[in-house]
């Protein structure tokens, strides 16, 4: 689709230079018919409808795949108004449009954002995409119009919010059948536990608890896919959102394991105001701190959050005294399910930093790691600087 457009625009450069070209050579007749010989067949050679168009919206000139794609003959064409193209429901609102146009020409899509729809001669109707651009000719003004059929395209996309559609089914299947059970594993292997550990010998109770963490894990896992997903085909909800209010809001989800570690979190500088969906933003500071607490056995764990204002963007630091990552790893713990440590010495599923690298770069930021082995860890991450 890409090299068609950019086709597209070649054409109308191309179009325009022989038509100034054909202006220059007026009087010298054998080279006039030559270049306008290549004009035509520039013409008749493109792959989408071209539609010339006088000032007061009289069709001057079209090629065969125009007359191809509205079923007119050439004839039925020349000297008739634009708006016989056009489904008549439209064809009012469409004239002021035109005139509009002319008051500041220039090369541009039509319609940008709207459906656009074109008329057959037998009144059938089909979706169209149509980019405009002014030229000047020895007659007057003009506007070349390059019109395509998109039907095959709507048809994709009708395919694909399809798909769309079974996702969110799938994902509603998962957040709820597959749930529900793991929250009553989890419940009644926490039951036998408390209310018949007695009855049980070491290898008894060890099974019990294996059942127990399992059925977490699988519910932290399938948390973390439902994360993934969403972020994945829902547009973000962006507004402005006070980064220092999420960041206080994630200490307090987060209070218990910052007790029981005895962990110092540190703001050096407050946190801006910024264009962005607050619950992706929430998620990205839960994950980010989180892995901070989790990966540190120091007796002492710190976590220094820091930012800084550069042009066009806020640079954003979480600095930890943790246990640190081997460089030959930075990259890959990016990656969904990547784990440089076995469950049984730091838990999680793997999928955080995945969903923390989606995130920032759905709003056009990215996410980077420094640091070396027993030597702490700082995840920068950029945010761009939007008004809302």
């Amino acid at each position: 689709m890409k090299d068609r457009d950019k086709t597209k625009e070649q054409l109308i450069e191309e179009i325009g230079r022989l038509r100034d070209r054909l202006a220059q050579l007026e009087g010298t007749e054998s080279i006039d018919r030559k270049a306008g010989s290549k004009f035509q067949g520039l013409l008749e050679a493109a792959p989408d409808g071209i539609i010339i168009v006088d000032r007061i919206g009289l069709i001057a000139l079209v090629n065969a795949q125009a007359e191809k794609l509205f079923g007119y003959g050439r004839k039925e064409l020349i000297g008739q108004p634009i708006e016989i193209l056009v489904p008549e429901r439209f064809r009012g609102a469409h004239v002021g449009h035109r005139e509009n146009y002319h008051t500041q020409p220039r090369t541009r899509p039509m319609g940008a954002g709207l459906d656009l729809t074109g008329r057959r001669k037998d009144g059938s109707e089909f979706p169209v995409e149509i980019s405009l651009s002014p030229i000047e000719t020895e007659e007057g003004s003009r506007v070349i119009s390059i019109v395509r059929d998109i039907t095959d395209k709507k048809g994709v996309e009708q395919k694909l919010r399809e798909k769309i559609r079974e996702m969110d089914d799938f994902v509603h299947v998962v957040s709820h059948d597959l749930k529900e059970p793991l929250r009553g594993i989890e419940a009644f292997a926490g039951f036998l536990a408390e209310d018949y550990a007695h009855l049980l010998d070491d290898e008894g109770r060890r099974y019990v608890q294996f059942l127990k963490s399992s059925a977490i894990r699988m519910k932290d896992l399938i948390h973390d896919l439902l994360t993934l997903a969403s972020i994945s085909r829902k547009a973000p909800a962006q507004q402005k959102v006070d980064l220092n209010r999420i960041l206080g809001s994630v200490e307090q989800d987060l209070s218990y394991a910052v007790e029981q570690k005895k962990v110092r979190i540190s703001l050096k500088h407050p946190l801006p105001t910024v264009v962005c969906d607050p619950t992706r933003m929430g998620e990205l500071f839960k994950n980010l701190l989180s892995n901070a607490i989790k990966f540190n056995t120091s007796s002492a764990p710190e976590v220094e959050i820091d930012l800084k204002e550069e042009t066009g963007f806020y640079l954003f630091s979480f600095k930890d005294n943790g246990i640190g990552i081997d460089p030959r790893y930075q990259e890959q713990i990016f990656g969904l399910f990547e784990r440089l440590h076995p469950q049984e010495e730091f838990e999680g599923t793997g999928a955080g930093l995945a969903i923390c690298k989606k995130i920032i770069e759905g709003c056009g930021g990215k996410i980077w790691v420094a640091s070396e082995l027993g030597k702490g860890s700082t995840f920068f991450f950029t945010l761009p600087k939007r008004n809302g």
